[in-house]
């Protein structure tokens, strides 16, 4: 799990080194704390997508077990919100700019509210292609 959280916190800090900004998928559970502005009744269900760039966040940090502390900004005003992001509600980090995701799935709660909408257990038949027809008969 250690290196899991490592390889997530070096993910994030290059997306954000590289494009100025990386977006994260936050369930909603009772150990996270968005400020004083809390989860809507629409972001307990569906998690919320905080977006991280150099202008809405100030003192960052990483805890050891991959929990994230920062202050970050809300609204037209960019109003800082003191933020407590436990590890385990991280469920996605993302960047549209440099087209890519890192889903988490070692605490993936597999409903659509989880935002992945595919359980990563279950594979849709269709969708796995056989290689037996392609490969060569030994001789």
């Amino acid at each position: 799990m250690k290196n899991q959280i490592r390889y997530l916190q070096s993910f994030f800090y290059d997306i954000l080194n590289d494009y100025g900004r990386v977006f994260t998928l936050i369930r909603h559970s009772e150990r996270t704390v968005i400020g004083k502005r809390g989860f809507t009744e629409e972001e307990k269900e569906k998690g919320i997508i905080l977006v991280f760039n150099n202008q809405n966040h100030k003192s960052l940090q990483w805890a050891e077990d991959g929990s994230i502390t920062a202050t970050l900004g809300f609204g037209p005003g960019n109003s800082g919100e003191k933020c407590y992001i436990h590890c385990d509600d991280i469920m996605v980090v993302f960047s549209p700019d440099a087209r890519v995701r890192l889903d988490r799935w070692d605490n993936a709660d597999t409903s659509e509210a989880a935002g992945t909408g595919v359980e990563p257990e279950k594979v849709p038949d269709q969708k796995i292609v056989s290689l037996d027809r392609f490969r060569k008969p030994k001789t």
